[in-house]
């Protein structure tokens, strides 16, 4: 699965949805596992530790909050043995805070 492609487009909107729901019920933190199993069970391949989550993730988190004021939906999503985010999710904030930084 490849960004810019409706397959793409297709699972970051399932992912948001998926997100936004559990945020809306305080249901979460999430593992990326079971995140990764809700995906599959509705047609979109992005397995657990994957370029792909982490492509998905982190646009998921600009598309609901593109202006950095709301808080990264990426933070819901916790590695199993730690219960807390991935390497990923912690880039991220860095590069938002860089950007909020220069502007």
């Amino acid at each position: 699965m490849r960004r810019g492609t409706s397959e793409y487009e297709a699972a970051q909107e399932a992912m948001a949805e998926i997100l936004l729901e559990r945020a809306r019920n305080g249901d979460w933190p999430i593992q990326y596992g079971k995140l990764s199993k809700l995906l599959e069970e509705e047609g979109h391949n992005a397995p657990a530790h994957s370029v792909e989550m982490d492509h998905l993730l982190a646009d998921v988190s600009h598309q609901e909050s593109p202006d950095g004021t709301k808080a990264m939906l990426s933070a819901m999503v916790v590695l199993k043995e730690k219960g807390e985010p991935g390497a990923g999710f912690y880039r991220l904030a860095r590069e938002e805070s860089a950007a909020k930084a220069t502007t």
